[in-house]
């Protein structure tokens, strides 16, 4: 037993899984048809239950527990989570995974594991049946095809740090020079979505001795300028919705101040701030004649 790895590892996984637990809890019940990110969450929580079970089954106790809390941090809440931001249609999947979760946890952490388990069953958790594995669904290629779509996320998200340019500032494009790139047109979207570019353009080689080699154009135009400052305002303001206490449901009215040339281009951008932001009403002034309270 150690200390240290209770603070700076258990405590924050156990921390991430109860946030994924309220954000079950506020998912709409719409339902949709499964898309590649569906298939490929299920794919690794099947693979998960087989080696999870085949590691207890040998008697090890150190090795599940590390693949449990590596699957919810790095695949769920880091992969998945944040990839279907903005769908309302994966209540059912999510709720899918956190109920076996909560199945595999229990001889790890019986409390957090009862309590997520009650979004399921009248049962105790401690009294239901071990997760079966789901062969079906399982898909290696898709698996180790997300792994490699996830570093080329990661590379992109720090060539933007080294820029110095936030993510909520789109960018004309990116270009991917990996091998067999046909192979990720699938993951087109995701990938483009995932670092705010326009375009992914996939390359078919890689630099000597790497397995890809990712290059940003960064150039900024005027519109993709003014995208930038619609996300960052709509940002700003969940941030203080977030601070003034107020639920998802409540509507507010927003008086965006700024100049001339901005209010112009803003204007194009009202419908995206409004669905962001839950608004009832929007007003773009130059000048503030008005005191607000918030």
């Amino acid at each position: 037993f150690s200390l240290k790895s209770m603070k700076e590892l258990v405590i924050p996984f156990l921390t991430i899984l109860y946030n994924i637990d309220k954000y079950y809890n506020q998912l709409s019940n719409k339902k949709g048809k499964l898309k590649i990110e569906d298939k490929w969450i299920l794919s690794r929580l099947n693979s998960l239950i087989k080696e999870a079970t085949k590691d207890l089954e040998h008697f090890y106790l150190d090795k599940p527990f590390e693949k449990i809390m590596n699957f919810v941090i790095k695949d769920f809440s880091r992969g998945y989570i944040k990839i279907t931001r903005g769908r309302g249609d994966i209540k059912e999947v999510v709720g899918e995974i956190l109920k076996k979760i909560s199945l595999l946890l229990a001889p790890f952490a019986p409390y957090i594991s009862e309590y997520i388990y009650q979004n399921f069953s009248k049962n105790s958790v401690h009294l239901s049946s071990w997760p079966k594995v789901d062969i079906k669904k399982i898909n290696k290629n898709l698996e180790a095809m997300f792994e490699q779509a996830m570093q080329i996320i990661e590379k992109g998200l720090a060539e933007r740090d080294k820029n110095q340019i936030g993510l909520k500032w789109p960018l004309p494009s990116v270009s991917i020079f990996i091998k067999g790139s046909e192979r990720f047109k699938e993951l087109e979207g995701i990938i483009k979505s995932q670092l705010n570019v326009k375009e992914a353009l996939f390359k078919s080689c890689a630099s000597k001795g790497t397995e890809f080699a990712i290059e940003l154009n960064t150039k900024m135009t005027p519109e993709l300028e003014t995208e930038g400052y619609a996300r960052q305002i709509s940002r700003q303001v969940q941030v203080f919705r977030k601070k003034l206490g107020l639920e998802k449901k409540d509507k507010v009215k927003i008086y965006l101040i700024v100049d001339e040339d901005l209010k112009r281009r803003l204007e194009s951008w009202r419908e995206f701030i409004r669905e962001r932001t839950n608004l009832k009403e929007l007003k773009i002034v130059t000048t503030a004649k008005e005191k607000f309270k918030n």
